[in-house]
Parts: C-alpha cells; structure tokens; sequence
C-alpha cells in the first residue's frame, strides 16, 4: 500500500477496495487476511484456497519510480513463496472535498469552552450558534488526524462603540468571525484532542487584529 495518503477521500477508497476484495473471494470459499507481513514486506490482502494463493498489492496513481521498484519486491516476493500476485491500482479523484460528518458540532463545542480572544469593542460573546469548516488537508495515523482547515463562525455577542462605552450602553449583534488553523482529532472517538484557530476579524470592526483560540 501506499505510505501515505493525501486526503481522507482516498484513504477511505483503498480501505474500501480491501474489504471488497476480501469479501468477493471470500465468497468463492477462498480464506482472505488482510495486511500480511512477510519479512521485509506487507501484503494488503492475501487470499488461499487448496493449493492456490494469491497475493494483492493495492496502490493509487499516479505510481512514482519508488513506489514501481517496491511494487516489484513485492512481486519477486509473491513468486518465490509461490504465490500469484496481483496489483489494484486507484485512481485518485483530480478534485475531491474532505468531510468529517461530526467534526462542525464538536469543534462549536470546543470553542464555546475555549474562549477567543476578542477586542475591547466587544464585550463578551453571548452565544456560538453556528461554525462552518472547509477541510484543506488531513494525515491520518491510525485513529488520529491532524487537519488544516479554514471556516467561519457565528456568534451573537456584545458590541459597544466608544460612545457608547462612554454612555454604559451596549448593542447586541450577530455576527461571522473568519478562521483558520490546525486540529489534532480522535477518529474514533469523535473528540478534538488540541486546536490553534486564528481568527481574523479585520474587516468588520475598526480594530484590525487576529486572536488564537486557546489549545486543550
């Protein structure tokens, strides 16, 4: 397989092609393992039945010259254990989008227990009502991820103009703070482990600054 994946989409495609492979052959009565180590090299699926072995090495394209010479260790491998061998390649999507179906939820609940620094104009915010995310990046390792990300988040909050500061009134608003950054995320468990947002509010107050959202 290949070492690293680009993006989440990708690696849910070369997942998905083992287990289809396993259950395909499975169903032809072959016995079917999943990420067989020989030696010095690891087999995606290997798959037997009676005298017959076949081992499968999936990669996603394009292949480099690095991935090409591996790929045939792993051939010379398969023959001299009397294996057949097979190689599955992927095509990888030229333009795909990265989604975490819980990741929205979770990170407004981060944030509304991590306060962010704001100016002085604003007083406090009064509620977190809505956060959308667009995923730039992920690297997985295991049930971990570490994403980048740019997003925007709503807050209904306290707003007061000098004058106003000067008069004690204030004015509630609702607003969208632009943010970027990166997540450390517990796949499995569907938790944020740490985050550093930088919130850029520079065009809807007069005051032109960034703050960071506090890390766990």
């Amino acid at each position: 397989m290949n070492t690293q994946f680009e993006t989440f989409f990708v690696k849910a495609l070369y997942d998905a092609k083992i287990e289809e492979l396993v259950n395909t052959y499975q169903e032809k009565d072959f016995v079917a393992n999943k990420h067989v180590k020989m030696d010095e090299v690891e087999f995606d699926v290997i798959v037997k039945q009676g005298e017959k072995t076949i081992a499968f090495e999936i990669r996603v394209l394009p292949l480099s010259r690095t991935e090409m010479s591996d790929i045939d260790k792993h051939h010379e491998k398969a023959k001299a254990l009397g294996y057949d061998f097979r190689l599955i390649t992927i095509a990888k999507p030229k333009k795909s989008s990265i989604e975490i179906a819980w990741l929205d939820k979770a990170l407004l609940e981060y944030v509304a227990n991590h306060p962010i620094a704001l100016p002085q104009s604003i007083v406090t915010p009064l509620d977190y009502q809505e956060i959308e995310t667009d995923l730039k990046s992920i690297q997985i390792t295991d049930s971990e991820a570490r994403v980048s990300l740019n997003g925007n988040l709503s807050v209904h909050l306290q707003y007061r103009s000098d004058k106003e500061r000067e008069d004690n009134e204030q004015t509630f608003i609702s607003e969208k703070l632009p943010f970027q950054g990166k997540l450390s995320l517990n796949l499995s468990e569907h938790q944020i482990n740490e985050a550093f947002l930088s919130v850029d509010n520079r065009y809807w107050y007069n005051e032109s600054s960034t703050g960071p959202i506090n890390s766990a």
